[in-house]
């Protein structure tokens, strides 16, 4: 979770959207307060967001070393449950703790949405995660999929939406996932360029709405 202070009553304002806001309204003194000195709070661990950028490739790699001694656990029988439960917890507050450093709060889908890609041909792809900069999207091995750097349309169509929202994106990454040995797909990470203001505000409502 995310953490500041109202500069006017001092209480703690807590939103996991406060690195998309400038400004807030304090929900105990009513200020509208500028939103700076944010905190990320996990369970019985604290830090300044801005100490946490700082050191970001050191907190990765950590989670990376952590993530490799979950499974090797997964292996032994000689490990103890508690030491499997506290490896465990540490590896959420890492992953928990992470999150915080994102510049914008992502949605990780609670449910199958679909979107529409246009490249060469249209590609039917499900939303992973959402954010009001970009998206995350898991595709079909095809052939002919969008290369990383490659310019994209995409059709969304949102709940309570009556028209698709039509968004020009960039592919920043693309990765080979594999679900079983005979299935296989590929995720796509988009930044969304040159949003038009009414696009944008859809989905940020929808972000709100359904992370709610």
């Amino acid at each position: 979770m995310l953490q500041t202070n109202c500069p006017k009553c001092r209480g703690v304002i807590q939103s996991p959207y406060l690195n998309d806001l400038s400004s807030l309204e304090c929900a105990q003194c009513k200020e509208v307060v500028t939103v700076e000195n944010v905190i990320v709070t996990t369970k019985g661990f604290t830090m300044h967001r801005d100490d946490l950028l700082k050191r970001i490739s050191r907190y990765q790699r950590l989670l990376g070393e952590v993530e490799k001694e979950r499974l090797l656990m997964a292996k032994d029988e000689t490990v103890s449950k508690q030491t499997r439960q506290s490896v465990e917890d540490f590896y959420l507050t890492l992953q928990e703790l992470l999150v915080g450093a994102r510049s914008h709060f992502r949605l990780e889908m609670p449910y199958d949405l679909y979107i529409q890609i246009d490249f060469d041909n249209k590609i039917k792809g499900k939303l992973i995660n959402l954010s009001s900069e970009g998206a995350s999207i898991e595709c079909e091995m095809l052939d002919k999929r969008p290369r990383t750097k490659a310019k994209i349309k995409l059709q969304l169509t949102l709940p309570e939406v009556p028209e698709p929202l039509s968004i020009l994106a960039k592919v920043v990454w693309t990765r080979k996932q594999t679900k079983d040995t005979t299935t296989e797909y590929y995720n796509i990470g988009v930044k969304f360029m040159d949003l038009d203001e009414k696009v944008r505000t859809s989905i940020w409502n929808y972000i709100v709405e359904t992370a709610s």
